[in-house]
């Protein structure tokens, strides 16, 4: 039964480090027509009839081409790369503003020569024993020979073929079809996470504080949600992909090595198979809680959830605590009269829940008068999105600041309270979390249907808890970074002027809180403004794109602990 490929088809954008798999379709006989992957591969199956892969990288002639942006001919070249004798193709972009955009990666590939001495071009042994050949006046370089290929530094700028050939393994001229090809545009280089510095925050006079963490929150748009239909207003369709966002999305959290993360939309599957396995690998312990409901999303079923890391060498997990809104809402519902319950279940079941870690410090401040043994409360949670909502979101809020009081209760430690609240400054809910009730006329309250929020006097908490970046506008000193900060930030609200920036919507709805009577932030992580966020091939800001990953920024602050 021979082998026909009706079909195949490649991806045309290609990136470093980016696995390429072509879509095929294959004819068995004269009538049944299958996926290529229902298809053996030579080489790894006993079949009779098999599919041979081979790729090919193009050999470039001509011009050079802009290291940064590989569709694009190169007009200028970076003369300190001749110097320090780096690898030629990366000493050109396509235009100036090209180069001072990525100038602070460019500037390591000076830093990286001066330490390992000159290189003059990225040579593989695959490439030294490859067979060359000519296609349409082209030459073409074999680079691979399995169903996929990943692109390495040296594609870059080359184009990528994969040809696929019918196989008959039991005849002596085995190849039964004619081959069938398909190529990429030029591979681009490894993604460009966003470069942002921390800020110093000079702590308020006559504090002494004393040892010192990082934590960071950040929303990391699961790919679930990640559809063009919501984001392809500003992201191109590859830059959306999951193979491309992990990638960056994983550079730009070890860029940041923030001691405890707190990530929010993080896919089951890619915490199993990737956030968790490549995190431990740079010292961090994992913990997760998934959502509560599944989702199709028209192949399978996902789910997304919350998942805190931190350095194994800093904390060690003392208790972890799992808080699922739908087990709250049940149990209030037994409170709701009969015939109003399944309109309040309907209301309240939204799946959100939050994770709650108590921590032990490894390596204790050494504080006055204090035992030597260190804890500290991590709560990471990710708060019901729907605008129409905020009675729901209130109640969530509350909800989670109750079970923290507990814990308070029960053992006098700092606490950290971060994620996407999906609330905006000035909600009722960034009103309880910061100033610890909510005045009964603030108009939120009026949409309360269900009567969950009355009396409004019950919407009060007693723990100490302030956002991290107000700290910068309350700080007096400080050079012009601060001065820039501050320049980011909302004046009404002392919040980041915006954390998401969507279709429709740009806002912050993403917050690290602390207890102000335990700890003390002494700098936070850099804020953008919109010209930073905007995609340099498309002239709408907005999140995600090439080089932001997610819909919304990450947030990081440096704390230490109090002198009591």
């Amino acid at each position: 039964m021979a082998l026909t490929i009706v079909q195949i088809k490649l991806s045309a954008e290609a990136i470093c480090g980016v696995t390429l798999e072509p879509y095929l379709q294959v004819r068995k006989g004269t009538s049944t027509t299958v996926s290529g992957e229902d298809v053996p591969e030579e080489g790894v199956s006993d079949s009779r009839y098999v599919l041979r892969y081979r790729w090919y990288r193009s050999v470039h002639r001509g011009g050079q081409i802009c290291w940064i942006h590989p569709d694009r001919e190169a007009t200028v070249q970076c003369i300190l790369c001749l110097r320090s004798r780096a690898e030629i193709r990366k000493s050109f972009h396509c235009t100036p503003e090209c180069l001072q955009q990525h100038w602070p990666q460019h500037r390591q590939l000076h830093e990286q020569r001066r330490l390992k001495g000159p290189e003059n071009g990225y040579v593989t042994e695959l490439s030294r024993s490859s067979q060359t050949v000519t296609a349409g006046g082209e030459t073409w370089i074999e680079v691979g020979k399995s169903r996929s290929y990943t692109p390495s530094p040296e594609d870059v700028g080359s184009s990528i073929k994969c040809e696929v050939v019918p196989v008959d393994s039991s005849s002596h001229f085995n190849e039964t079809g004619a081959a069938s090809s398909a190529s990429t545009g030029r591979v681009r280089p490894v993604p460009l996470c966003p470069q942002r510095a921390l800020v110093p925050v000079p702590p308020p006079r006559g504090g002494n504080p004393a040892g010192k963490f990082t934590a960071l929150t950040y929303n990391l748009l699961a790919d679930l949600y990640a559809s063009v239909d919501a984001h392809g207003h500003c992201c191109q369709q590859w830059a959306l992909s999951w193979q491309y966002r992990k990638q960056n999305l994983l550079k730009e959290l070890l860029t940041y090595k923030a001691d405890i993360l707190c990530l929010q939309e993080v896919q089951s599957n890619h915490f199993d198979n990737f956030l968790a396995p490549e995190l431990q690998k740079a010292g961090y312990t994992a913990i997760y809680k998934r959502k509560t409901t599944e989702l199709y999303t028209g192949s399978s079923y996902a789910i997304d959830g919350c998942a805190t890391f931190f350095k194994r060498d800093k904390f060690a997990l003392v208790k972890k605590y799992e808080v699922e809104f739908n087990k709250a809402a049940l149990s209030l519902s037994d409170s709701i009269p009969a015939d109003q319950k399944k309109a309040a279940l309907n209301r309240l079941l939204k799946d959100n829940v939050a994770l709650i870690a108590v921590l032990e410090a490894l390596d204790p401040p050494q504080l006055e008068g204090a035992n030597r043994r260190q804890l500290i409360c991590i709560a990471n949670t990710h708060i019901h999105a729907n605008p129409e909502l905020n009675d729901v979101k209130l109640w969530q809020v509350h909800t989670l600041l109750k079970g923290l009081e507990k814990i308070a209760a029960s053992a006098d430690i700092p606490m950290l309270v971060a994620g996407d609240f999906n609330s905006v400054p000035g909600s009722a809910a960034h009103s309880l979390l910061v100033n610890r009730i909510v005045e009964n006329n603030h108009p939120e309250l009026q949409n309360d249907p269900l009567g969950i929020l009355r009396p409004a006097s019950k919407l009060q908490h007693n723990l100490h808890l302030a956002s991290a970046y107000a700290a910068v506008h309350e700080a007096r000193d400080g050079g012009p970074a601060l001065q820039k900060q501050k320049r980011r930030m909302d004046p009404k609200y002392h919040e980041p002027k915006f954390t998401n920036m969507g279709q429709g919507f740009q806002g912050t709805l993403d917050y690290v809180l602390y207890t102000t009577n335990s700890l003390v932030p002494t700098a936070t992580l850099e804020l953008p403004d919109e010209s930073d966020i905007k995609d340099t091939r498309n002239s709408k800001a907005g999140l995600p794109n090439e080089t932001w990953s997610s819909d919304h920024i990450a947030l990081l602050a440096e704390f230490q602990y109090k002198q009591t």
